[in-house]
């Protein structure tokens, strides 16, 4: 089938638009890709979020309305928020940058630099199926975060200066100082694989492409079925955490970061933690269930980095 048919095949679609991402210019990105989707007699409508009900509200409005297509102009935690309402109808979510962090574009997209440029690329391509992370019951499609990367991802929410990936380096320096180590205990199907020290935690679904460069961050896989827990044992200090966020450093020492991969894991500490789920708040966490489900999130195009295996079509 040629792009123009394919193209042609895609007869509607819904925007969820987070009015403030991107600086606040999510709006002319939506207009300027509205008006290329026009010229393919494309119908269109667009369900902004708010602060208050956020992304979900929009998804399931646009979900009310007919659209079983459903493209997201935002960061990674506005398609977290929108993803529930779209997995349950079985809908195809088209992933657009728009926000401080667009791992999940870098990972299963054709840009996370020029939203337009995907929202063309994803109308020449098919919907594939995708695994998705469930954190008590709540889904995330790129990562769990709790201790030190959690408050690295508040301080980031908080303070979004227009520093882009460099806003997560600043704020980890901020972060690394509110933290001190606490004790876990990471199970897997029932057996104890990590107790001990833990600085910061994050239960990844997709290669997390950051300047943190630790063992486990690019061995996750969308489509393989399992999740990857990374734990830093203990904080580093100020001149070693500045090399290894950004990058002046490949990686810090094997034995002061602990790796695993597995379809589940229940995460215990030894007092509530904040938890965030693709840089969104989750709240404060002692008991962590986590589980992979394997091909639960229909997106479109899901283009793979380079020896990733491929997902299923699903037309």
């Amino acid at each position: 089938m040629g792009d123009l048919a394919l193209a042609l095949s895609i007869d509607h679609v819904a925007f969820v638009l987070n009015p403030r991402s991107g600086g606040g210019g999510a709006g002319r990105t939506y207009l300027t890709i509205a008006e290329h989707l026009r010229r393919y007699e494309v119908q269109i409508a667009v369900f902004e979020t708010s602060r208050r009900a956020g992304a979900g509200v929009a998804a399931e409005a646009a979900l009310q309305a007919g659209f079983t297509e459903v493209w997201v102009i935002g960061g990674d935690g506005t398609i977290q928020e929108a993803i529930a309402p779209i997995m349950e109808a079985d809908a195809v979510l088209g992933p657009l940058p728009g926000g401080t962090s667009n791992r999940l574009v870098e990972v299963v997209g054709h840009t996370a630099s020029d939203p337009v440029q995907q929202a063309l690329w994803m109308m020449r391509q098919r919907a594939r199926r995708m695994d998705v992370g469930e954190c008590n019951g709540r889904p995330f499609t790129v990562r769990m975060g709790v201790g030190f990367e959690a408050v690295a991802a508040q301080e980031v929410e908080d303070d979004k200066s227009g520093l882009g990936s460099l806003a997560y380096v600043f704020a980890g320096l901020r972060a690394v100082r509110q933290i001190v180590p606490r004790h876990v205990r990471l199970t897997a199907a029932d057996e104890t694989v990590y107790e001990g020290p833990m600085l910061a935690a994050m239960i990844t679904n997709v290669p997390f492409r950051v300047g943190l460069k630790v063992p486990g961050f690019a061995s996750a896989d969308p489509v393989d079925g399992d999740l990857h827990a990374i734990i830093l044992r203990e904080r580093p200090g100020i001149e070693a955490l500045w090399r290894w966020l950004t990058g002046m450093e490949e990686r810090p020492a094997g034995d002061e970061v602990f790796t695993h991969c597995a379809p589940a894991y229940h995460l215990s500490l030894d007092s509530g933690a904040q938890v965030h789920l693709d840089g969104e708040a989750a709240g404060a966490l002692d008991e962590i269930d986590l589980r992979c489900v394997p091909q639960r999130l229909r997106v479109r195009g899901l283009k793979l980095a380079p020896g990733t295996a491929a997902a299923p079509e699903a037309f």
